[in-house]
């Protein structure tokens, strides 16, 4: 044997070794069944009402909307056939003209149709229904259904702006009206009636208004699997609150045929568990035992430890992806102790940013100062973070006038005739350990400078639900990212603006941005937004996280940069 051979034939058995020490490992876990760790339980599972990603992601498998950003984040169709024919309309209009998928159906093989979608649209501009939707589709003016073709049919929109075909097709999914108004109540209601504020108080009065409304606001809309009915590849199975939610995969779903050509209609598992597990300990030991297949938001400790056992490592993969997302602590402005600017800014100071990204999160982060994604180039890189300073802090604060007068280490002040202490509650998720050492650094580098921080732990849907009604002063939360900034969802004084920011100069520079079509001068603008939310600091920026995911050998999967950090749906059973 000559050597080159004898080369090859070591190479051979060392490759041989390889595979049969890879093959040798014993997976715990077998079948085509994902198990999904989902740190929080979801708050409901109806799409349209859902204020949650632990509602909205289990959901979300289940349902499909017209068009939707692909991994590349451009605008594609899914629902529809095509991109839709545009049509520029008088006084700034445009409409979109689509066609339902002749395969679309229903779980009852009814088909999908413009109908539908007008029913959704209804349902979210229902006065009488509260949810979260309604600032997506304010522009949406008329839908007009092909008397010939109900799958056929046209979006009109005014003004025509930089996010009109976003809005109108990917802001939320398509529902059933047959399923959920059996009765037609609805469609009584003229959709143009919906968008007249003029007719808004006789809508908010009217029987079939007020009927459908307590009907889809019912519990069995939100929890019941009969009405959590989409035209997506799965189907709600069942909700245990506080355990976990089952998701099957439906038999021959229409849009198999179109998965081999089309990655959008990927969904290889036969069923996703979203199993419910807060605590960060429990969710290493559920991965030790091989008890889930995917998890993201390891700590950053658990993620490098768990890397480094031997027993995991040969069973799971680590991916850390970046992520459309950011941390913040949204303060309410409307409370008269936060209503000064050098206030708020008080409390950014006391807030050591980089030794939370070093200490807490290993260094898998990094500061941001605006809500633009950190990869876009409409973010502003000209801010600044603000630097940890207990000096500056005590310094403003002192400036807005407060002191302590009665020398109890807590600053106050005259409000309202009444001496005021600076005496602020901050709720954030219980059982994150980040979140909880989060809050003690918070609360001991605030009292160096006399503010006095009352930590208070709560479930994921009860901090959404005091951000959601302003029932808060301080609170932690995570904020998703769009690949387009859309900031009159958020920030515009009569939108779902929940800290009190903004003013008739903010508010006519978040009306200009959608409708000025010059990049350039776009980008100016939205640099001009950031500045101004920076400088009122109505949410203190933190930083955006590199996620910490764990997915399971058994799998082929790949990390994405929307949250969680992967697609279930899309594990494909090696």
């Amino acid at each position: 044997m000559n050597i080159s051979k004898t080369v090859l034939f070591c190479l051979v058995i060392v490759l041989c070794s390889a595979c049969s020490c890879i093959n040798s490992v014993k997976f715990k876990r077998t079948g085509n069944s994902v198990v999904v760790r989902m740190e929080s339980d979801a708050d409901r599972l109806n799409t349209i009402l859902a204020q949650t990603q632990y509602g909205n992601f289990p959901a979300n498998q289940c349902h499909l909307n017209l068009m939707t950003f692909n991994d590349s984040l451009d605008l594609v169709p899914y629902l529809v056939k095509s991109q839709p024919i545009i049509k520029d309309l008088p006084n700034g209009a445009v409409s979109y003209t689509f066609e339902m998928l002749d395969e679309a159906v229903w779980d009852d093989g009814k088909p999908v149709t413009g109908n539908d979608y007008l029913f959704t649209l209804k349902t979210v501009l229902n006065p009488k229904i509260e949810g979260v939707l309604g600032p997506f589709v304010e522009e949406i003016k008329d839908v007009q259904i092909d008397p010939k073709n109900p799958k056929r049919f046209t979006v009109v929109m005014s003004p025509k702006t930089i996010y009109s075909l976003d809005y109108a097709t990917n802001s939320f999914s398509v529902i059933p009206e047959h399923i959920l108004d059996p009765k037609g109540l609805m469609k009584a209601i003229p959709f143009k009636d919906l968008i007249n504020p003029d007719k808004a108080e006789a809508l908010a009065a009217n029987p079939k208004v007020i009927e459908f409304a307590e009907l889809f606001s019912s519990p069995a809309y939100s929890n019941d699997p009969k009405y959590l009915v989409g035209c997506g590849p799965y189907r709600i199975e069942s909700w245990t609150a506080g355990e976990k939610i089952v998701i099957k995969k439906k038999k021959d779903w229409w849009g198999d045929k179109f998965a081999k050509t089309n990655p959008l209609f990927t969904a290889f598992p036969d069923e996703i568990i979203f199993k419910i597990i807060v605590d960060p300990a429990a969710t290493t030991a559920a991965l030790k035992n091989e008890e889930i297949d995917a998890t993201n938001r390891l700590t950053p400790e658990d993620f490098l430890d768990l890397q480094k056992n031997e027993a995991v490592s040969e069973r799971y993969n680590f991916l850390n992806p970046t992520t459309m997302t950011y941390f913040c602590i949204p303060v309410n402005m409307r409370n008269p102790k936060l209503a000064d600017k050098r206030v708020r800014k008080a409390i950014a100071h006391v807030l050591d940013v980089d030794e939370l990204i070093r200490e807490l999160y290993l260094g898998f982060g990094e500061r941001v100062n605006s809500p633009v994604p950190l990869a876009s180039p409409d973010y502003n890189k000209n801010l600044k973070p603000i630097p940890f300073d207990i000096n500056k802090a005590k310094a403003l604060l002192a400036e807005a006038g407060w002191k302590d007068s009665n020398n109890n280490g807590i600053v106050d002040k005259i409000i309202n005739g009444k001496n005021t202490e600076l005496s602020l509650s901050y709720f954030f998720t219980a059982g994150r350990e980040t979140a909880q050492q989060m809050a003690l650094l918070f609360q001991d580098n605030a009292k160096k400078a006399g503010i006095e921080i009352k930590p208070q732990a709560l479930s994921g849907p009860e901090v959404m639900g005091r951000w959601a009604k302003q029932d808060f002063e301080l609170l932690s939360v995570g904020r998703g990212l769009s690949p387009i900034w859309s900031p009159e969802q958020n920030w515009r004084t009569d939108s779902d603006n929940r800290s009190g920011f903004g003013n008739a100069e903010t508010d006519a520079l978040i009306d200009q941005i959608p409708v000025t079509f010059d990049v350039k001068k776009r980008r100016a603008m939205y640099f001009r937004l950031q500045e101004m939310i920076f400088e009122e600091q109505a949410e203190i920026f933190l930083f955006t996280l590199k996620e910490c995911i764990a997915v399971h050998k058994r799998f082929d999967a790949k990390p994405i940069e929307s949250s969680p950090g992967y697609a279930p749906a899309e594990f494909k059973l090696k």
